[in-house]
């Protein structure tokens, strides 16, 4: 009886002891498929993210940062960098950490290889760059050893526009087939979000800029003019604004055509945009005018930039189509809020004092306080 018992108690301890290694590796082959469940759809939620990016009017800028942050989120990289191409050149390289490597500096590098053999590129191990002269300049940076790579192309419309690389993948493992896989996906919502943001920044651009001067246009000036006024008056800021004038613009479609004229005008924007500050905004009015919003200026700073401006002018001899022209103009300025106390009257005071500035001998600055000294 007492070996009929003991045999049946190995037999239940057997039993129960395959049960539990049956359990514990059901346990272990469910952990591992919650885990890549887990990972899944993490990697889903990223691939969204950047796929949103194809129903959002970002700008091209804002497109390229989420491109570099999330593909180093989706594959869990210590570094990214996306290369744009335009014509087969390099133009831009972004990248995840400030004292990156400037790897535009090799175009004939590891990226140029890329690009030649339309391939994602895997490298492991990377220790001695002398004996791979394609990674030379892709140097160790003062905090970050390369040690493994993955860089896939973005290809539209069977053209490389440019590539997404990763540097060492977190946790010192080596890239792999599905990392891979993923930046592919990834790459290829990249690169149709890329097209669609710089569309819309053409489309934006030609909605607010004039399309002979290159200059912002009417609409967008006293748009912005308004924007200035506001935030003038909230932070108690002065603001002035100038109008500035070709000086017997008719003569010169008159006497030398249109086409002249309209070099003349492109001339002119160009020496008023290289004058000017980047927090000032210039703006073709109509015609021949053209007009100058100057934030947190004083009207004695006004009258200064207008008199830089209206020097640079006379003195730039224009030569165009075999005809050296000689080309100044009339400038009227106006203040906030010592002159105006809204858009409207900004606008009409320094216009009153643009056609003081041409009745009185053009090629000349004259401020609108000056007009209301003299009455």
């Amino acid at each position: 009886m007492s070996v009929l018992f003991g045999v049946a108690l190995i037999v239940i301890a057997a039993a129960f002891w395959n049960y539990r290694s049956r359990t514990k590796k059901t346990i272990d082959q469910l952990s591992v498929r919650v885990e890549a469940e887990k990972r899944n759809v993490r990697e889903l939620a990223v691939l969204n993210d950047i796929s949103s990016l194809l129903y959002k009017d970002l700008d091209e800028m804002s497109t390229i940062e989420t491109i570099v942050d999330k593909s180093k989120d989706l594959i869990k990289a210590e570094a990214s960098a996306l290369l744009l191409l335009k014509d087969n050149k390099v133009a831009g390289l972004y990248t995840s950490i400030g004292n990156m490597p400037d790897l535009m500096d090799q175009p004939a590098g590891i990226f140029s290889r890329v690009m030649s053999e339309g391939m994602p590129l895997r490298l492991s191990g990377l220790k001695d760059k002398e004996d791979l002269p394609w990674l030379k300049g892709l140097t160790d940076s003062q905090s970050l050893s390369i040690r493994n790579l993955l860089i896939v192309p973005l290809i539209l419309r069977d053209e490389i526009i440019g590539e997404i690389a990763l540097i060492n993948r977190t946790g010192g493992g080596e890239f792999t087939d599905d990392d891979e896989d993923l930046l592919l996906t990834l790459g290829f919502h990249s690169s149709f979000a890329l097209e669609k943001a710089r569309m819309h920044q053409e489309a934006m651009k030609l909605a607010t800029t004039d399309g002979l001067t290159g200059l912002n246009n009417h609409r967008t000036f006293q748009e912005r003019l308004e924007v200035e006024i506001a935030r003038s008056k909230r932070f108690d800021h002065k603001l002035s604004l100038l109008m500035i004038d070709i000086d017997y613009f008719k003569k010169f479609n008159d006497n030398y055509g249109h086409c002249v004229g309209d070099e003349v005008l492109r001339r002119v924007a160009c020496l008023l945009a290289e004058s000017t500050r980047n927090i000032d905004f210039a703006a073709r009015y109509g015609g021949e005018e053209f007009v100058l919003i100057l934030p947190e200026t004083t009207n004695e700073g006004a009258i200064l930039t207008a008199e830089r401006i209206r020097g640079a002018i006379a003195k730039r001899k224009m030569s165009i189509d075999g005809k050296d022209l000689s080309v100044t103009v009339s400038i009227g300025a106006a203040s906030f809020p010592e002159d105006a106390t809204d858009r409207e009257m900004l606008i009409e005071r320094a216009d009153n004092a643009l056609y003081s500035a041409k009745k009185s001998g053009r090629n000349r600055v004259v401020a609108y306080k000056d007009i209301v000294a003299d009455y």
